[in-house]
């Protein structure tokens, strides 16, 4: 008795390898954007360095004009990436609609 059982056991796990799985549907087609910010945004711009030792009012002049002109240079650079980032995003967005 308990081979028959055995048997019937083993042949309905068996009978169950045999079926295959309903097919899965296909994925979602996804988009993907990247965005990279150009390489000569990206850079650094060494700081003018102020004026050491004896230095007149001239110097001092000269240095907070250089630093004046390179935070200039940094905030224009920062409104060209963010001008960059927007038209990226706009773009992805024109894409999906």
């Amino acid at each position: 008795m308990t081979r028959i059982v055995l048997i019937l056991a083993a042949t309905a796990a068996l009978a169950a390898c045999g079926s295959t799985p309903p097919a899965l549907p296909p994925p979602p087609s996804v988009t993907v954007y990247q965005c990279v910010t150009p390489a000569g945004l990206t850079g650094r711009e060494t700081q003018p360095l102020p004026p050491m030792g004896d230095y007149s009012q001239e110097d001092v002049a000269l240095f907070i004009t250089d630093l004046h002109q390179w935070g200039a240079r940094g905030w224009l650079r920062v409104a060209r990436i963010r001008e960059h980032a927007d038209k990226c995003a706009q773009s992805a967005e024109d894409d999906n609609d």
